[in-house]
């Protein structure tokens, strides 16, 4: 599973990007995601986190365009997506 492209399912359009490592400790497995760098939120390239792996589902790897034309609609939508459809966004 490392290096594969993969999405957080609380966050689809903003939160994508790659599984770095796979830590196992006490039976809890948990995925290191790398947010893309591409993405404009929260900052690019600077979101990771370890994560377990019902919040992560796999995803193709979106074109330039497509990240570009999320990143113009999160601009528009004010600081977090406020106002992008992402049904219960907690991110």
């Amino acid at each position: 599973m490392k290096g594969q492209y993969v999405r957080l399912v609380l966050a689809p359009n903003t939160r994508q990007g790659t599984i770095e490592g796979i830590t196992a400790e006490g039976g809890k497995v948990e995925y290191h995601f790398r947010q893309d760098p591409r993405f404009c939120e929260p900052t690019p390239g600077k979101f990771e986190a370890y994560l377990p792996e019902g919040e992560l589902e796999p995803c193709q790897r979106p074109s330039d365009e497509e990240v570009n034309t999320i990143n113009d609609l999160v601009k528009k939508s004010g600081p977090s997506g406020q106002g992008m459809s992402h049904g219960n966004r907690k991110d």
